[in-house]
């Protein structure tokens, strides 16, 4: 049956109302008058409603008189799957759908195949697609990219190649989700063959790969993809910082930060977290203000999480008076901004001041976590605060019900080993309630050098370096603990030893910044653009001082 006319003004109004405010508007005088939706008003409302009990409400009051309309039930579905309703009732409706003899097409099917596969639904996704292919609509390159989407969400990549196969005519989308579908499935190398086989790539395509050999931990590989690109956009420069930053080249990646920059990509979110990562790492201070100073034109939203990283940021960068300033600023201090300012305190040993701010935070009513307890240990460490951090370590379990771990017994062996208490560190180490790990050891064996202790220092070494048997490290402070002590053929023992295990000692690196450059230099690295000034000078000092 017909619905009725509509009034004059109401109809102008239905022909007027294809946005959402529009729309409210004549629903509203509609549900006044008892009349129906007219279809293309309740299209504009059911793909802006808040939820799928609106989207359904408009959906029903518009049924009776437009139940064969495709823009209707296309949208009604589209917005059960957007709000991530069940996938059996997106297929049932999908079915209803057919029942009342309405025609879906490409954009009807594409998001039940997306809810299906969003939710992992096995079965409704095989008949759905089932339905497709028998219906003649899995030709549409929409439906098929939906359809290698879903099989590789559901772990059949085999099923999804047939997919892509069975299309005679391919485009770049279907491309990408080929090769998204394989890097998500770990093939890189299939990945990379789908990749290889495009006739048109964009910048997504080349991004997706990148993203799979990153994942693999060849970032290596990643770089020299980028290096080939010849188009880029924002995540392409997103993913070779990250490249570059996995590969531990900090000052490459404040590099191809500036090459971005400099190429007018506009940072996002994403470049800055890495970027701030980055900077931290490597400590260079001018390029930590280059990502405050985009952070506060707006790139990102200054909340209470982006504070606490330029926090320890700008701490390990070396700038603990910025560092606390953002601190102070920021609004709504949560545990993570107790915790990186105290821990950033302690390692700039204003350990006093960290404290200060521990009673602070229980004041605030917050709860001390474990990782408070590490700051608050360290900074007693550093400041040699002996009682102070005995007192602390004792209350975690007591007064916060935090229980110690092997990392908290670190912090009290290096506590003890920097006050000279080499005894009562090791037989804290002793009586530890777990089995200590490499870094306890560790702790010990530096208060040891320190304080040249060569007994305790021999039995430190000897279980660390049965744990950590490649690291170079462990030898080389056990070969120092000995020399302070004059026992040189035990020093000529050690250093034989790693010759014999094939252990070679890392060269040793330091950064220095410049005019906002960040200069690296290795133990006998002879590849500074400017080595013969930077030898020449240090001659004459070497000169000067002798």
């Amino acid at each position: 049956m017909p619905a009725p006319p509509l009034p004059a003004l109401l109809a102008g109004l239905a022909h007027r109302a294809t946005t959402p405010a529009a729309a409210r508007q004549l629903h509203a005088q509609l549900l006044l008058r008892g009349l129906p939706l007219p279809a293309r008003a309740a299209v504009a409302l059911i793909a802006s409603s808040p939820s799928p009990r609106d989207a359904r409400a408009v959906f029903d009051s518009a049924v009776p008189a437009a139940s064969g309309n495709v823009y209707l039930w296309t949208a009604a579905i589209a917005a059960y799957a957007r709000h991530a309703v069940a996938a059996e009732a997106v297929v049932l409706l999908f079915r209803r759908m057919l029942l009342h003899g309405a025609r879906p097409n490409a954009f009807t099917a594409t998001p039940v195949i997306k809810s299906c596969s969003a939710q992992q639904a096995a079965e409704e996704g095989l008949q759905v697609h089932g339905f497709l292919r028998k219906a003649g609509l899995g030709c549409s390159a929409h439906v098929c990219a939906a359809l290698i989407e879903m099989y590789g969400n559901l772990g059949r990549v085999g099923d999804a190649r047939r997919v892509f196969d069975e299309m005679t005519e391919r485009n770049v989308v279907l491309g990408n989700t080929m090769v998204a579908c394989y890097v998500r499935a770990g093939d890189v190398a299939a990945a990379q063959e789908a990749l290889d086989g495009m006739a048109e790539r964009d910048p997504i395509s080349w991004n997706t790969l990148m993203s799979g050999y990153l994942q693999h931990g060849e970032a290596r590989v990643a770089r020299g993809l980028f290096d080939g690109m010849p188009e880029r956009n924002v995540n392409s420069w997103n993913m070779m910082i990250t490249a570059c930053s996995m590969e531990g080249l900090w000052a490459d990646a404040v590099q191809v930060f500036n090459q971005m920059r400099i190429a007018r990509f506009q940072p996002d979110a994403a470049t800055l977290a890495v970027l701030m990562s980055a900077c931290a790492q490597l400590g260079s201070l001018s390029v930590a203000r280059q990502v405050h100073g985009l952070l506060k034109k707006g790139c990102v939203e200054m909340n209470c999480h982006v504070q606490n990283s330029l926090t320890d940021m700008y701490a390990k960068c070396g700038s603990i008076s910025e560092a606390h300033l953002l601190f102070v600023e920021t609004q709504t201090k949560d545990k993570v901004s107790y915790n990186v300012i105290i821990g950033a305190l302690a390692h700039h040993g204003r350990g006093k001041d960290a404290l200060d701010l521990f009673n602070e935070m229980v004041e605030e009513g917050l709860q001390p976590d474990p990782v408070t307890f590490l700051g608050v240990l360290s900074a007693c460490a550093h400041a040699g605060l002996v009682n102070d951090g005995k007192r602390y370590f004792e209350s975690m379990r007591k007064a916060y019900a935090v229980e110690k771990s092997s990392d908290h017994y670190a912090c009290m062996v290096d506590l003890y080993g920097r006050a000279g208490l080499i005894e009562e560190a090791h037989c804290l180490v002793q009586t530890m309630p777990m089995r200590p790990h490499a870094g306890v050891w560790g702790a010990l064996l530096n208060a040891c050098q320190k304080h040249c202790h060569i007994d305790v220092g021999k039995i430190a070494a000897e279980e660390l370096i049965a744990i950590e048997p490649r690291n170079p490290g462990n030898y080389v402070l056990l070969a120092n603990t000995l020399a302070q002590g004059q026992q040189w053929y035990s020093v000529e023992t050690v250093r034989q030893s790693m010759r014999g295990k094939g252990v070679d000692k890392t060269a040793g690196c330091s950064w220095i910044e410049v005019d906002s450059i960040v200069h690296e230099f290795f133990m006998g690295d002879l590849s500074h653009p400017n080595v013969d000034g930077i030898y020449s000078i240090l001659e004459h000092l070497y000169l000067q001082l002798t």
